[in-house]
């Protein structure tokens, strides 16, 4: 299992950028960034989708390394 968690934080975080940069692409009145947060701002979206998912990845990143120690 251990070793499985690095991937899964990996895969999480591209899916979060996909979806992030296909949203983007598309025009909404709102955008649904996590959970019941919205906002009108596409900008904003992607800024926050960027950033939630390059946690996702270095958060991953940092699980890989460790587990080939």
């Amino acid at each position: 299992m251990r070793k499985i968690i690095p991937y899964l934080y990996l895969i999480f975080g591209i899916i979060i950028l996909v979806d992030g940069f296909t949203s983007f692409f598309k025009d909404k009145e709102t955008y649904r960034i996590l959970f019941n947060w919205y906002t009108e701002n596409k900008y904003i979206f992607l800024l926050i989708k960027i950033v939630i998912a390059f946690a996702f990845l270095s958060f991953g990143y940092k699980r890989y390394k460790q587990s080939k120690i």
